[in-house]
């Protein structure tokens, strides 16, 4: 079996491996981070200060996989907001059991296929075929290891491994957002995980 590309893994974990729940069920556990308080509640980024907008945990069935944090100059509760948000961005993803795994992303590029408009994707297939590359020889990642996905302005997007930078900076300005999609896009990986990032109140049941 090949080796894994980390990111495969954990959009794969995101977009097969989670199964259909309700949303009373969802609700809870996709929040489940900001009880525990795994991530910082802000950090440094290109000399900037980013607060944490919100954090939520993926699920793998009943599985705990990752625990994820959405850090961002100003406070922003869609995606459109996100990405006008003037600053640097940064997607913490801290996974909580060992990350080995399968070929490369086709769950990735899936992901984020599913959110980029029609006439993004033939321009997402470079970018894709990189990340295949890159982490296809990335060994497992162990609990409490740190996954970053930085957007620096003027820069690019960037990634890392526990601070090692993984591959190239990918400069097209619209690449970060068709990552972030992946999580906040109009079909994100799990909706209310998606409101979590974005610090919207969790849905209440109707009831009557």
């Amino acid at each position: 079996m090949r080796s894994v590309g980390v990111f495969g893994w954990l959009v794969a974990a995101a977009t097969v491996l989670g199964g259909p729940v309700c949303a009373q069920q969802a609700a809870a556990p996709a929040r489940e981070a900001s009880a525990r308080g795994g991530l910082p509640p802000s950090l440094q980024l290109a000399g900037q200060n980013l607060r944490l907008n919100g954090k939520g945990t993926r699920y793998r069935a009943i599985i705990k996989v990752y625990d994820i944090g959405l850090y961002v100059g100003t406070k922003v509760s869609s995606l459109e907001q996100l990405l006008a948000a003037p600053g640097p961005k940064r997607l913490l993803i801290v996974p909580l059991r060992t990350l080995t795994g399968d070929s490369l992303g086709v769950a990735m590029v899936q992901g984020m296929q599913d959110n980029a408009a029609p006439g993004e994707r033939l321009k997402l297939i470079p970018h894709m075929d990189r990340l295949t590359r890159i982490f296809q020889a990335e060994p497992s990642v162990s609990p409490g290891s740190e996954v970053v996905i930085d957007f620096v302005p003027g820069k690019g997007t960037i990634f890392y491994v526990d601070g090692v930078q993984k591959g190239e900076v990918v400069t097209d300005p619209t690449y970060f957002g068709a990552v972030a999609r992946i999580w906040l896009g109009p079909k994100p990986v799990d909706s209310n995980l998606k409101d979590a990032l974005l610090g919207i109140e969790a849905r209440r049941p109707e009831t009557g």
